[in-house]
C-alpha cells in the first residue's frame, strides 16, 4: 500500500501546488489580502506540506535546492505589500512592479529586492546561516534605494532586523517559507 499511497500523493501535491498558485495570482501577491484570504493561503499551504510523500520534511536549504533567484507570488509581510501597493505599476505599458529574492548559500547571503516599474529598487541586503535542514537564519546588513531615475544614485538606508525563516516547501519552481514574525512567502524560482 506504501508505494500506491506515494503515486497519489504525486497528485496531491500537484493539485496542492496549483491551489497555492491559483490564490496567489487571484489575491494579488497578498496586496489587500483579507484575514479570510489569509486563512484560505495558509490551509492551502498546510495543504501542501502535508502532500508530500515524506510528510513535508526535506533537506529545503541545500545549496542545489535553495540557491536561486525567486521571484514573489504571494505573502503576508506587511512592508513588501506596502510597498506593492503605493507602487504597482503596470499602467501606460509600464511593467508591475516585482519583487524578488536572491539567496546565495555557499556564499551565506540573500537580497530583497523590490523592483519598481521605473526601474529603481529598494534593496536589502542580507548574511544567513543555514541552521538545519530547513531553516536559515538572516541579520540584515545594507539597506539602499538605488535609483535609476531621474538621476543614476544609490541612497543608502540604515538596515535593520534579524530573524529566521523555515522553508517549508520547496521544489524545482516553488518556494513556500514561513518566518520568525509569522509572515509566509510563497515564491516562484526566476
Amino acid at each position: 500500500a506504501g508505494l500506491f499511497d506515494a503515486f497519489g500523493r504525486g497528485s496531491d501535491t500537484k493539485k496542492a501546488k496549483e491551489e497555492v498558485l491559483r490564490l496567489a495570482r487571484e489575491q494579488r501577491r497578498g496586496v489587500g489580502h483579507s484575514p479570510e484570504d489569509r486563512a484560505e493561503m495558509e490551509t492551502a499551504v498546510d495543504a501542501l506540506i502535508a502532500s508530500r510523500v515524506n510528510g513535508g520534511r526535506r533537506a529545503n536549504t541545500r545549496p542545489t535546492v535553495l540557491t536561486a533567484d525567486w521571484r514573489l507570488a504571494w505573502t503576508s509581510e506587511n512592508e513588501t505589500l506596502f510597498l506593492l501597493e503605493k507602487f504597482p505599476g503596470g499602467t501606460g505599458g509600464a511593467p508591475i512592479t516585482q519583487a524578488y529574492q536572491r539567496i546565495d548559500v555557499d556564499a551565506g547571503t540573500l537580497s530583497n529586492e523590490v523592483v519598481f516599474s521605473n526601474g529603481n529598487a529598494f534593496v536589502v541586503d542580507s548574511v544567513i546561516e543555514v541552521t538545519d535542514e530547513t531553516r536559515v537564519e538572516f541579520r540584515f546588513t545594507a539597506a539602499a534605494l538605488n535609483l535609476s531615475a531621474p538621476v543614476e544614485t544609490s541612497v543608502p538606508l540604515p538596515p535593520f532586523g534579524q530573524g529566521w525563516f523555515d522553508n517549508v516547501y520547496v521544489d524545482g519552481d516553488l518556494r513556500v517559507a514561513r518566518d520568525s514574525r509569522g509572515d509566509t512567502l510563497v515564491v516562484v524560482r526566476d
